[in-house]
C-alpha cells in the first residue's frame, strides 16, 4: 500500500471516529434532554390536576371524572388513575404502549429507550385527603423527536463527512501532482546534469511547497556531486578512448583502431550509421625513412610538433578531397596509413599525389644537406581480402619503393583474379588511351640565366585524356604503367609526340623526360633509334632526361642509352643529382649535356656549409667534364646571384 492510500486510510478513520462520536453524544444528549422533559411534563400535568380536583368545586365523582379524561385525551399521557384512601381504585384510564404508533421504527426504540416518567400527588378536601392522583406521561412524540434529531444530525454527519472525504481526496490528489512534479523536476535536473549539460542551462532547484524544501536542498546536493562524478567519469572515459584508439603524438587513430576498421571494412559490414560500406577501394602506406635521424637533428618535442603538423595537414587534405570513410592512421612511429573505400585508381592516384605534395612542402633538414625524405606504397583491396594479405603487399611496395631511392609511389594490386578489378580498370584506359591516341604532351617554357648566357629549353609532360574529356597528368598514371610493365610505351609514345612537336615548333628546345623502368625493356632502346633516326632534322633539338638514380640502379642501360643518343646527336641530362651523390663518380662515363640540381638542396647550400662544399663539388665536377648544370626551382635573388656567379643556370621570368 502507497503512503498517500495509507495517509488516506488514517484520515478517514480518524474522520468515521469523531463523526460516530459526534452523532452519539449529539443522541445521548438530546435522549437525556427529553427524558428531563417527560419528567418535567409530567410532574406540571400531575400538579395541575391534582390543584384541579383539590378545589371544593370539583369533589363530586363526576366533575372529577371529566377533568381526568378532558387531561387523558389530550393524547399526552399514556394513563392517569385515582385511588382511595384505603386504596380502592376511583379512577383509571390507559392506553398501552405501542413502539410501532409512532414514526420511530421499533428498533430505534429498542436501541434507545425513552424513560416513562410517574407523577403522583395527593388529593384533599380541604384538610381531608380524598386520595392520591397518579399520571403517566407518553412519551412516543418525544421518540418520535428523537428519531427525527438523530435523522437530521445523521445526515449532517455523513453531509460533512463526505465533504471532507472529497476535500481530502483532492488535497492528497494536489499534494500527490505537486510532489510527483516537484520530484520529477528535479529527477530530470540530475539526468540533464548526468548526460553532459552545461550548468547554467539547468534551472535552479526551487520548491512550490515549503514542505518539499528540505528534499530539493538534498537533491540539489546530489545533482552537484552526480555532475562531478559524471564529469569525472566522462574525462576518464575520453582518457582511456584517446589510450586505446589514438596516438599520443599526432591525435590520429592507432594501429589497434585501423586494423578493426580494415577488417570491418574487408568482411562488407554496414557502416556505423547502418549504411552499406563500398565494394573495394585503395589503401595508401606511407613512411618516414629518416624519423630518426630527424629526432636526433631536431630532438625530441620539435619531431613530435612536426609530425602533428603533418598529420593536420594530410588531415585536412584528405577531408577536401577524399571520399566518405577515408581513415587516416599511424601504424608506428614512422608508418602512416590511409584507408580509402569506394575510390577508384585513378582518383586514388590524384589524392596521393596531393599528399605527396603536401608531404614534400613539410619536409625538414636531418643534416648538411640532407632532406627528410619519404616511401609511399598504394595498393587496392577487394572483397575477399584479407588483411594480412593487403599490409603484406604494402610492406612489399615500401620496401621496393626504398630500394629504388625515389619518392614515388609505388603501386601494386594482387595477383589473384578475384582482386584484379582496379588493375583491370587502370589497364583497359591505359591501353584505349594508346590505342584511341589520347595522349598529348603538356609543353611548358623554361628560361635559364648563368653568368654570361641565357637559354629557353621547353619540357614536355605526358598527359591522358579520359573518355569523359578529363586530363590525367602523367604523375597520375605513369607509376601505374610502371607497374603494369607498360612504361616503355609509353615513353616511346611522349618521344614520339615530342619529336612532332619539335617539327612543329622551328629553333625551340624540347626535355622529354624517361622513366628508368623503361630502360629494363629489350625493345626499348631500339624503338627509341627508329625514332631518332627518322628525326633527323630535329633530333640535335630533342634533350632525354633520366633520373641520376639510374646510374645506380640501370647503369649499363644508361649508359647504353647515352651513347645511342650521343651518336644521333640527342642529348641527355640528369635530374635530381644532389639525391645520388654517389653519380658523380660515374659522370665521366656518359656523354652528358646537363645535369639538374634541386632548388631545396641549392637554397640550403647557403647556410649550410656542407651542403655547400656538396654543391660546389657537384658543379665543378659537371664543369670540368663540360656539362652544364641547372637548377630545378626557385631561390633567392641572394642564392641565384651566387649560383650564377659559379656558372649555374638559374630560372628566371
Amino acid at each position: 500500500m502507497s503512503l498517500l492510500k495509507r495517509l488516506l486510510l488514517t484520515v478517514s478513520v480518524a474522520i468515521l471516529i469523531i463523526l460516530s462520536g459526534t452523532l452519539a453524544l449529539s443522541i445521548h444528549a438530546a435522549r437525556q434532554y427529553l427524558d428531563g422533559q417527560l419528567q418535567s411534563q409530567s410532574e406540571n400535568a400531575v400538579s395541575a390536576l391534582a390543584l384541579s380536583l383539590s378545589q371544593p368545586a370539583n369533589q363530586d365523582e363526576v366533575t372529577r371524572e371529566l377533568l381526568m379524561m378532558a387531561l387523558f385525551d389530550s393524547g399526552q399521557f399514556r394513563a392517569i388513575s385515582l385511588t382511595g384512601t384505603e386504596g380502592q381504585t376511583l379512577f383509571e384510564r390507559s392506553h398501552p404502549d405501542t413502539p410501532g404508533n409512532g414514526v420511530a421504527p421499533p428498533w430505534f426504540a429498542r436501541l434507545l429507550p425513552l424513560r416513562v416518567p410517574v407523577a403522583q400527588r395527593a388529593i384533599s378536601d380541604g384538610w381531608k385527603q380524598v386520595g392520591n392522583l397518579s399520571v403517566t406521561v407518553d412519551n412516543t412524540f418525544a421518540r418520535d423527536a428523537l428519531w427525527s434529531s438523530s435523522i437530521r444530525m445523521g445526515l449532517l454527519v455523513l453531509v460533512a463527512g463526505g465533504l471532507w472525504a472529497l476535500s481530502v481526496v483532492g488535497l492528497l490528489s494536489w499534494f500527490s501532482r505537486v510532489l510527483r512534479e516537484e520530484i520529477s523536476a528535479q529527477v530530470m535536473a540530475i539526468g540533464a546534469t548526468a548526460s553532459g549539460t552545461a550548468p547554467g542551462a539547468v534551472a535552479p532547484l526551487r520548491s512550490k511547497v515549503a514542505e518539499l524544501t528540505d528534499v530539493v536542498h538534498a537533491i540539489s546536493d546530489t545533482r552537484e556531486r552526480v555532475r562531478a562524478t559524471a564529469q569525472e567519469q566522462t574525462q576518464r572515459i575520453e582518457s582511456l578512448e584517446v589510450e586505446l584508439n589514438r596516438d599520443q603524438v599526432t591525435m590520429l587513430p592507432n594501429r589497434k583502431y585501423f586494423m578493426n576498421e580494415l577488417r570491418r571494412v574487408l568482411q562488407g559490414d554496414v557502416a556505423a550509421d547502418g549504411q552499406a560500406l563500398p565494394v573495394g577501394g585503395h589503401v595508401l602506406l606511407f613512411r618516414q625513412r629518416d624519423l630518426q635521424a630527424l629526432n636526433t637533428y631536431m630532438t625530441r618535442a620539435p619531431a613530435d610538433a612536426w609530425l602533428a603538423a603533418m598529420a593536420e595537414r594530410v588531415g585536412l587534405r584528405l577531408a577536401a578531397e577524399g571520399p566518405a570513410g577515408t581513415l587516416l592512421a599511424r601504424l608506428n612511429g614512422s608508418d602512416f596509413i590511409v584507408l580509402m573505400p569506394g575510390m577508384e585508381g585513378p582518383a586514388a592516384m590524384h589524392v596521393v599525389q596531393q599528399i605527396k605534395h603536401d608531404l614534400q612542402a613539410l619536409r625538414q633538414p636531418v643534416g648538411p644537406g640532407q632532406w627528410c625524405r619519404w616511401a609511399y606504397a598504394l595498393t587496392d583491396y577487394d572483397s575477399g581480402v584479407t588483411v594480412s594479405e593487403l599490409l603484406s603487399r604494402l610492406d612489399q611496395g615500401l620496401r621496393r619503393s626504398e630500394s629504388v631511392g625515389q619518392e614515388e609511389v609505388e603501386y601494386l594490386t594482387d595477383a589473384a583474379p578475384r582482386n584484379t578489378v582496379s588493375e583491370r580498370q587502370w589497364q583497359q584506359t591505359l591501353v584505349q588511351a594508346l590505342a584511341e591516341e589520347r595522349l598529348s604532351l603538356q609543353v611548358a617554357a623554361h628560361n635559364y640565366a648563368a653568368a654570361s648566357t641565357t637559354v629557353q629549353r621547353h619540357e614536355a609532360s605526358l598527359t591522358l585524356q579520359e573518355a569523359d574529356g578529363a586530363l590525367l597528368q602523367g604523375a597520375l598514371f605513369l607509376p601505374v604503367a610502371v607497374r603494369l610493365g607498360m612504361s616503355a610505351t609509353f615513353d616511346v609514345r611522349a618521344m614520339q609526340l615530342g619529336l612532332q612537336w619539335l617539327q612543329q615548333h622551328a629553333g625551340a628546345q624540347l626535355v622529354v623526360k624517361v622513366s628508368l623502368p623503361s630502360l629494363s625493356d629489350d625493345s626499348f632502346l631500339p624503338q627509341l633509334r627508329v625514332l631518332w633516326e627518322q628525326a633527323a632534322d630535329v633530333r640535335q633539338r630533342l634533350w632525354v632526361e633520366l633520373d641520376a638514380h639510374g646510374l645506380v640502379a640501370y647503369a649499363e642501360e644508361v649508359e647504353a642509352l647515352a651513347s645511342a643518343a650521343a651518336a644521333l646527336g640527342v642529348h641527355v641530362g640528369l635530374r635530381r643529382l644532389e639525391h645520388e651523390p654517389m653519380a658523380l663518380a660515374r659522370l665521366h662515363l656518359l656523354p652528358l649535356a646537363y645535369v639538374k640540381l634541386g632548388s631545396d638542396f641549392a637554397q640550403q647550400a647557403a647556410t649550410s656549409p656542407g651542403s655547400q662544399h656538396l654543391l660546389q663539388a657537384m658543379v665543378a665536377t659537371a664543369q670540368a667534364l663540360q656539362v652544364e648544370v641547372y637548377l630545378a626551382g626557385s631561390v633567392d635573388a641572394e642564392t641565384a646571384q651566387a649560383l650564377q656567379a659559379q656558372g649555374v643556370h638559374v630560372p628566371v621570368a
